[in-house]
């Protein structure tokens, strides 16, 4: 290989790789959302040390409750050792993966040229364009500019370097790139379980580079499919067992044919016109004559004639040319075939991120061609590479808008429902849910109230407006809408544990106890949410609420001393003394310190407050002796009260 073609390769690399940066650079500055950025960052405990029992957690366990993807979690894990809760620093390794992506597509596409034994300048536009287009297409800014999606730009790292390691396989036929191939592919498949399809990939490198079939070329990927299949059983076991998978009575075998061919014909359409993106595509709405809209009857044959008519005519005219087109559509169809909803998963019918290792066999398909017309027509190749260039300014552009609607949670979800208003149902939720965490309870309520209007069979929604009528002190409405929260699904906890705090403060304690003790047999961390939210009510002075929730907690857990602590200094600021003191001196029983500390000096104060200085000082020493800080003077002033009281 000459060092003038090194250079040509170098030279176009690194202007693809800039460019790139370049339209990527507006997310360095976005922030989380939270569309799962929560569940994989901000409130996951267990990426938040890299300690030998949190790795052990990472690696064994499902800690999302989305998918086993223990390399992207270790990979977020590393980031916040360095950078703790700074967005900037997980949205550059985002990028910095997506341009090592980039390198590695170049040298892919450039090692496919190259087996088919193209020259140089062949090798030079498709390898480049086809890693350009990779890199600055609109529909992969989801992929890189989503923080929980690093297992997306992850598991194609692995993704394609197990596919250079495959064919230098070929090349050298040597186990060690065999078993290095394998083990790329298990850490893959270890970033993100879309990675199950590789062994598909490899058969169609194996079609491509004309690989005659064996008893060799089937039983080297035996243990490619094994591991496909168990990393595969692995991740639905996992969805179905979250509920994302609908089930199989949900949608006829009819619909699931039309819905998959529709999305992947929207992958097709969206390569070429890769505008009005969003977030969330939901599921047609019906007519009201029960039809659905025409596209999704006409999407099954545009999708089998996108495929079938190219492959027959190739097919007939240049057996070359049918090999790229049966590599590109063959490599497409194999890296969506299980996100097309034939398994109906999530409430999306596609979604960009899907079309991320996907869309480099059309790329490689669509350069080749355009390539072959440079080549056929030369006169022209000037005026095809600069309306191309044109053309992928176009994408570039596109791609940093694009990037502008994932600032943050409110552009994020703001976007999906501006385009599919009435529709994009997730997005109202995590709005609602965004607006909700900022303490903006009108823009929350609207969004919910959205999601209650068209029904959704959401417990929480009604859940949280029913929060939001309690903060608003509208009792009835908030009444009304935890019973419809009950009433779509009668065992969610959290539902039972906000009414029990409703009926609370209106003063119905029966119910209250009746409610709480129903939340928490259905989850024992019923406990912790209502302990917290009391502890609230006292340093909120609510002392009538605190009172009332430490009854409930009392009554479910009387083994707690922090509870008969702050119930007395909710009855203290109640100015029920008598009760304080009772259960401050019931709490200094369990010999806890921090509770010993404070309820004993309390119990000194009442005391003084009583003219009982014997006692007063009793409790003050026994504060002052388990390292409370007993102010110097008032220790003294009761020491003089109390000699006062014994000259008496």
């Amino acid at each position: 290989m000459n060092s003038t073609f090194i250079n040509k390769q170098v030279l176009i690399l690194s202007a693809i790789c800039v460019l790139t940066f370049v339209c990527f650079r507006y997310t360095i500055q976005n922030q989380f959302t939270n569309w799962d950025d929560d569940f994989y960052v901000t409130n996951d405990p267990y990426i938040k040390a890299l300690t030998p029992e949190n790795l052990k957690v990472i690696f064994t366990q499902d800690i999302t409750k989305n998918n086993y993807h223990p390399l992207c979690m270790l990979s977020l894990a590393i980031n916040y050792h360095f950078s703790q809760l700074n967005p900037q620093a997980y949205y550059l390794t985002n990028i910095i993966i997506h341009i090592a992506n980039i390198i590695l597509v170049f040298f892919l596409l450039m090692q496919l040229c190259i087996r088919l034994k193209m020259d140089d300048d062949s090798k030079l536009f498709i390898a480049g364009f086809g890693a350009l287009w990779f890199g600055i297409h609109p529909m992969h800014v989801e992929s890189v500019a989503w923080i929980a999606e690093r297992k997306d730009v992850l598991y194609a790292f692995f993704y394609f370097l197990g596919l250079l390691s495959y064919l230098r396989y070929l090349s050298t036929n040597k186990l060690t790139w065999y078993i290095t191939t394998l083990l790329l592919f298990i850490a893959s498949c270890l970033s993100k379980p879309m990675a199950v399809v590789f062994p598909l990939t490899l058969l169609c490198l194996d079609f491509l580079l004309q690989r005659p079939w064996s008893k060799k070329l089937i039983t080297e990927k035996l243990v490619f499919f094994l591991i496909s299949l168990l990393c595969g059983s692995m991740a639905f076991y996992t969805q179905n067992k979250t509920g994302a998978i609908a089930s199989f009575g949900t949608l006829t075998l009819a619909e699931r044919f039309m819905y998959a061919a529709y999305g992947y014909v929207m992958y097709i359409v969206k390569i070429f016109n890769p505008t009005y993106l969003s977030t969330f595509y939901p599921y047609p709405y019906r007519f009201i004559s029960g039809y659905l809209p025409a596209i999704y009857y006409a999407a099954p044959f545009i999708a089998i004639a996108s495929f079938a008519v190219p492959l027959y005519l190739t097919y007939k005219k240049n057996p070359a040319w049918f090999r790229i087109i049966a590599f590109g559509f063959g490599y497409f169809i194999a890296n969506v075939i299980f996100i097309l909803q034939f398994v109906s998963v999530g409430a999306a019918i596609m979604a960009d991120r899907y079309s991320y290792v996907a869309y480099v066999g059309l790329f490689f398909m669509i350069a080749y061609f355009l390539n072959e017309i440079t080549k056929r027509l030369p006169s022209l190749k000037t005026a095809t590479v600069v309306i191309l260039l044109f053309l992928s300014g176009i994408l570039g552009y596109l791609c940093h808008e694009r990037t502008y609607a994932w600032h943050d949670s409110e552009t994020l979800l703001t976007d999906a429902i501006e385009k599919y208003p009435m529709q994009a149902l997730l997005s109202y939720k995590w709005r609602g849910n965004y607006y909700l965490d900022k303490g903006d309870l009108d823009d929350a309520l609207k969004d919910y109230n959205v999601l209650s209007l068209l029904r959704a069979a959401d417990a929480k929604v009604y859940d949280r407006i029913g929060v939001i009528y309690t903060i608003k002190k509208d009792y009835d409405r908030a009444m009304q809408a935890f019973s419809s929260s009950i009433g779509v699904q009668g065992n969610v906890y959290k539902t039972y544990l906000d009414r029990s705090m409703l009926y609370s403060i209106i003063g119905d304690t029966l119910n209250a106890q009746r409610d709480f003790i129903t939340a928490y047999s259905l989850n024992p961390n019923s406990e912790i949410v209502l302990s917290d939210s009391s502890f609230m009510f006292v340093q909120e002075k609510k002392y009538d609420l605190a009172i009332r929730n430490y009854n409930m907690l009392i009554q479910v857990n009387n083994a707690n001393p922090f509870y008969y602590f702050y119930r007395g200094v909710a009855e203290y600021g109640e100015n029920m003394t008598d009760a304080a003191m009772k259960d401050w001196l019931i709490g200094i029983q369990f010999k806890s310190k921090d509770v010993l500390q404070s309820a004993s000096y309390d119990l000194s104060v009442a005391y003084d407050g009583m003219d009982k200085d014997s006692l007063a000082v009793y409790y003050a020493e026994m504060a002052l002796s388990v390292g409370y800080k007993v102010a110097p003077d008032f220790l003294a002033t009761l020491k003089e009260k109390k000699a006062e009281q014994m000259k008496k």
